[in-house]
């Protein structure tokens, strides 16, 4: 039995230490550089190229490097196929700190600050505070809830909404179409942490927009493909939207012609919200490379049906 790594080539040398430090006596390739294709029986992937598990005749578990898996699916994956995602908690407390810049920043009016500088023009401006401000989660997932229950114990009054009913402490819980509505019709803030899946897919768009009260932020950290592009940049135009945070995009890098470089109510940041650490997550995969040799449940394995 062997691991394949298809990943960024700089992540997959560290990725390899890491797992050999705990798996010494097994082998770990970078692909394509598979010395037998058909003993690899669990992959590492990040982003790989379409059709990637077809190389692997005897493979058994598929690891998301990170806590997304959207990027595993170009084509259909055989339903023998187990995949399983991290859940790393440093990469939920990134996410949580991201968050929280981008509402405080727009919160103290910082942009407008920043662009009156330039001008020396000196303005004070009304803000809100934490007590004052509604912020609502799309996604309470492992990231999500754990984003919306920090944010509740700084004093925000968090809603929530995701596919099934949460019970977090502190957090107004929604669900269904309906509930969309309810959960963003007094909020300040629209925080995107949803997996990609068929139904989230393009779910910030002109009818989200609409039910937005007048001048609400949006905050996506999710994928890029749930946001549709040219609504965002129409409800930007009308005031719907007063600004907008996007650390995600369609195409990655940003293609310099894109629209967004030159909307000064949207704020860029290159896919930095989170970023998987190894040394904290390389147990999770090491557990379940040992889990699949001896038979034993998957750590964070996910749904083929739900897509998370």
């Amino acid at each position: 039995m062997s691991i394949a790594l298809l990943l960024n080539r700089a992540r997959a040398e560290e990725w390899k230490v890491e797992i050999n430090r705990h798996l010494p006596e097994i082998k770990v390739e970078i692909f394509p550089e598979i010395e037998n294709y058909e003993e690899v029986e669990f992959a590492l992937c990040w982003k790989p190229e379409a059709d990637y598990f077809t190389y692997f005749p005897n493979l058994k578990v598929i690891q998301s490097g990170g806590a997304g898996i959207d990027h595993l699916f170009p084509n259909d994956i055989p339903s023998h196929l187990h995949i399983c995602r991290i859940i790393d908690p440093m990469l939920k407390s990134d996410m949580f700190e991201h968050v929280l810049t981008c509402v405080m920043h727009s919160m103290k009016k910082f942009s407008t600050y920043i662009e009156e500088k330039e001008n020396k023009d000196w303005r004070p401006l009304l803000y809100k505070s934490i007590g004052e401000t509604q912020v609502t989660i799309l996604g309470l997932g492992e990231i999500g809830g754990y984003v919306a229950e920090r944010l509740v114990q700084l004093g925000f009054n968090v809603n929530g909404w995701s596919n099934s009913p949460k019970n977090l402490q502190g957090v107004s819980s929604f669900t269904g179409i309906e509930g969309l509505s309810a959960a963003i019709e007094d909020t300040d803030f629209i925080v995107n942490i949803l997996p990609l899946t068929d139904a989230t897919k393009g779910i910030l768009n002109c009818r989200l927009f609409d039910m937005c009260p007048k001048e609400t932020v949006l905050v996506n950290v999710g994928r890029g493909e749930h946001l549709v592009e040219n609504d965002l940049l129409d409800a930007i135009a009308e005031k719907k939207i007063a600004e907008a945070y996007l650390d995600v995009f369609h195409q990655e890098p940003l293609p310099q012609s894109h629209p967004f470089w030159d909307c000064p109510s949207i704020v860029i940041t290159p896919h930095v919200a989170s970023r998987t650490n190894i040394g904290s997550s390389v147990l999770q995969v090491v557990d379940n490379y040992r889990s699949m040799a001896e038979g034993r449940p998957l750590r964070n394995e996910v749904s083929l049906e739900k897509g998370y």
